[in-house]
């Protein structure tokens, strides 16, 4: 599939909308203490969003090669991909440390509007 700049510009504000889904997921949790149910709740969404990641990843290290954007490395993709699959997951569990997640959703955040910037 080759992807446009615009569906890759599409993608990446998909992944920030859902940056903007997990902190308030992230939030109520920490409010309510609640364990998740793990193939109810926590799998079908890690599915979902891993399912765009792995397509975005792909596309968005190819538009790098041949764009060459400036201040945008693969390795950053790559890194801002790990990310997103942990704070997915850690947003559900109560015992997720708030400064590490912060600090996560924040990188994830640079990189994702850096990306947009580009357009």
């Amino acid at each position: 599939m080759k992807s446009t700049n615009s569906d890759i510009m599409e993608m990446t504000q998909k992944l920030l909308d859902y940056i903007e889904e997990i902190e308030k997921r992230f939030i109520h949790t920490q409010e309510n203490k609640e364990e998740p149910d793990f193939f109810n709740e926590v799998k079908p969404f890690a599915d979902q969003v891993h399912n765009l990641l792995v397509v975005w990843e792909k596309e968005t290290v190819e538009w790098l090669r041949i764009a060459a954007p400036k201040y945008i490395h693969s390795q950053q993709i790559v890194s801002t991909v790990e990310n997103v699959n942990h704070v997915t997951v850690q947003c559900f569990y109560p015992d997720t440390r708030e400064k590490r997640f912060k600090g996560m959703i924040q990188s994830i955040r640079y990189v994702l509007n850096d990306i947009l910037s580009k357009k």
